[in-house]
Formats: structure tokens, sequence, C-alpha cells
């Protein structure tokens, strides 16, 4: 783990990152450190040092998205922003760098198109998603 903190401010993945830690830190209220610990498939340590501010490493940040899009798909009826972020990171992650934000628009067209061709309303994360996660962003 760095020894930086992070810092909250217009970048989405701070947003994200703060998310995460608000997130674990209330299931390890609700369990304990070390199950939330075994759940991301970290160490209690690790989890402890990211709990109390230290910014992760990007191995990490991938760890805690996978287990916050499965955590949240058993409590949410209804996708929240914080959640199609993280599951939408979770999907380009492996594409190389210049690849992730024409991949992630490509996604986000389709679900909103899906909407759509159904007589729905798009929820406002798919807008939302498409101008915060630029190219320059989805890192």
């Amino acid at each position: 783990m760095s020894n930086m903190k992070d810092q909250t401010n217009s970048d989405p993945r701070s947003a994200t990152i703060k998310h995460l830690r608000e997130t674990a830190a209330g299931r390890v209220e609700n369990t304990s450190l070390r199950s939330v610990a075994r759940e991301i498939g970290m160490s209690p340590t690790g989890l402890k040092k990211f709990l109390q501010g230290t910014a992760p490493y990007s191995p990490t940040v991938r760890r805690l998205r996978n287990w916050y899009v499965q955590y949240a798909a058993k409590l949410d009826h209804v996708v929240e922003r914080h959640v199609a972020s993280a599951a939408l990171s979770v999907l380009v992650h492996d594409l190389p760098q210049a690849s992730r934000g024409q991949t992630a628009a490509c996604v986000l067209d389709c679900v909103g198109r899906g909407f759509v061709d159904r007589g729905l309303s798009q929820p406002g994360w798919v807008n939302e998603l498409r101008q915060e996660y630029g190219p320059e962003h989805l890192a």
C-alpha cells in the first residue's frame, strides 16, 4: 500500500475510491474486518490501511470493484450510479488503456438503447457515465 492519501476532487476515480471505502467500512461495521478482507481477497492489514485512507494499488482497486459489484448486486434492487461505474470499470479493466473509454462508451450506448427499445426511460447514470468516464478517466 502506498503511504499517499487519496484526495477527493473532481476525478471520478477519487469519488469511486471514496465510495468503495465507505461501503467496505459499513460492511466491516456489520461483520468483521477479517471476513470483509476475505470477501474482497485482501489481507486484513491491507483492508485496515485502506479504510484509514491509504491509496490502494491498482490490483487492490480491481479487487475492491469486483467485490463491490458482487456485494451491491446482492443488496440493491435498483442500479445506482456508483454500482454502474464500478461494473463498467471491471468490464473494461483488462483492455489497453487507450481502448477503455471507447469500449465503455459502446457498452453505455447498448445499455441505453436497451431501455429505449423497451419504451423505458434511461437511468440518469447512463449519460452521466458517458460524460464522466471519457478515455482519460478509465485507468
